[in-house]
């Protein structure tokens, strides 16, 4: 027997063999030809094709959740003269960023030097920002949704969290991990969240440091720096007589960008 095979067909050439004596019987056989050509068509397979896979729900924000609770939330820009005090020290070779350039942040450090010169990219960039809800909320509540926005960001691939600790005696949350830039590429980020309730009002403290990937380990230190120096402390009340200090922009916004 002979197998060929030809575009999605098979072609079977056979020879029958008769088993038995011959015949003396020369008249013409109505036997059917002993070499037969068949067609074969192609097997299809009937399972149904693959479903592409489904997007992932994106995370709930602490910005989602508040909005879904109904609670209102204020930001607090620099020179706000109200809420605690927070800060953190700026490192060597950092310097302050201009407020208009981050309008919702209570306040913005930026590094001076890039590790690429041939290829820099963004400078490594250290965002804080203050909340301050219209209500008291329960910081386990709050501090569920902590690494939400970050998740939310293209491609983000958690490295380390760390539930237990606290900043000024108040519960926190941190977590670090790489995104995908639409711009710039594979970005590091850090970010701390903290809950502060300070005179029967609660205050959500972010601080968030990024940098280009390829400078996560070159800055480590600095960024260790950044984090272990943050600072939560309730203002000391007004002396009597002593005037208000005014909001640099005039007035606050009810919404706060909580992405890049």
């Amino acid at each position: 027997m002979m197998i060929r095979r030809s575009g999605t067909a098979i072609v079977v050439a056979g020879t029958l063999a008769v088993a038995g004596c011959a015949s003396e019987d020369t008249a013409p056989s109505d036997a059917p030809p002993t070499t037969v050509a068949v067609s074969i068509p192609p097997a299809t397979s009937t399972a149904p094709a693959p479903e592409p896979p489904e997007e992932p729900e994106a995370a709930t924000t602490i910005n989602d959740y508040l909005g879904e609770q109904g609670i209102g939330r204020t930001p607090l820009p620099p020179g706000s003269g109200t809420g605690p005090i927070v800060e953190f020290d700026v490192p060597e070779g950092w310097e302050p960023a201009d407020p208009a350039t981050y309008p919702q942040a209570h306040f913005v450090a930026l590094g001076t030097e890039w590790f690429y010169e041939a290829d820099p990219g963004p400078l490594p960039t250290a965002v804080l920002t203050v909340q301050r809800l219209d209500r008291v909320v329960p910081a386990e509540e709050l501090l569920e949704h902590a690494d939400g926005a970050l998740r939310n960001l293209p491609e983000f691939e958690i490295a380390l969290d760390d539930e237990d600790t606290v900043v000024g005696g108040f519960p926190s949350y941190a977590v670090s991990g790489e995104f995908r830039d639409s711009e710039h590429g594979y970005m590091a980020v850090v970010e701390r969240t903290v809950v502060a309730d300070i005179d029967d009002t609660t205050y959500v403290v972010q601080l968030r440091v990024s940098s280009l990937s390829r400078d996560a380990e070159a800055i480590a230190p600095t960024v260790q720096e950044i984090d272990g120096s943050l600072r939560i402390e309730p203002r000391a009340p007004e002396e009597p007589g002593a005037p208000a200090e005014v909001p640099q922009d005039g007035g606050v916004d009810e919404t706060v960008d909580e992405g890049e």
